[in-house]
């Protein structure tokens, strides 16, 4: 593995256990067994690192949502699920993007274009599943806007509400967002989509 990758992927593990104001370049290239040279050579400085990540998160979400001509749909239990593994695997900007955007304006603006991105993702990806007669119709755009933006809302900040709310261990927290989302959209779901949606919430 290469340096910049290995530089990534210690940062990650590292702002998930102990939180980004926490962590310094100099704790990442002490965890590498680099010298903070080294690391400055492949990033400027912790910015640039998370910028990195974010952008690497960013290209996973998308290729979750992503539809692909000739590819059977994926089950919408299934999405939720593979959304909430990415939730877990980069839950540092979950609980922490609040302050990362104001103190980054560059990240600021990347989380605005990716949030654009999604909604329309999520939007096209709704339509498939009622052609495939998953969900029920709703009636209108502006109807689709609220809840689309209400299960994103939900999603994106779950955890940072949660673990100040409940004392329960992080990964349950994760279990539990899974059982919000299927409560949120269960009741735009029918015929089996809907069992399968119930079965799954109890």
């Amino acid at each position: 593995m290469k340096t910049k990758d290995k530089i990534i992927l210690h940062s990650i593990d590292l702002f998930n256990r102990s939180g980004v104001v926490a962590v310094t370049t100099n704790h990442i290239a002490k965890e590498l067994n680099i010298s903070p040279g080294n690391l400055y050579f492949h990033f400027a400085n912790k910015e640039e690192i998370i910028r990195h990540i974010f952008k690497q998160m960013c290209r996973e979400t998308y290729q979750l949502w992503r539809m692909k001509k000739g590819v059977a749909l994926i089950h919408p239990l299934d999405l939720i699920e593979k959304n909430f593994e990415l939730f877990w695997k980069y839950r540092f900007f979950h609980r922490e993007m609040y302050y990362l955007r104001r103190k980054d304006s560059v990240l600021s603006k990347m989380w605005k274009s990716h949030i654009a991105k999604i909604l329309k993702m999520i939007t096209v990806v709704y339509r498939r599943w009622l052609k495939e007669e998953w969900m029920t119709p709703i009636k209108s755009q502006e109807e689709i806007n609220f809840i689309v933006n209400v299960l994103l809302a939900t999603a994106s900040t779950f955890l940072q509400f949660f673990e100040s709310a409940e004392r329960l261990p992080a990964k349950k927290h994760i279990e539990n967002g899974k059982k919000y989302v299927a409560r949120l959209l269960v009741h735009y779901t029918q015929g089996q989509m809907r069992q399968d949606f119930e079965t799954f919430i109890s």
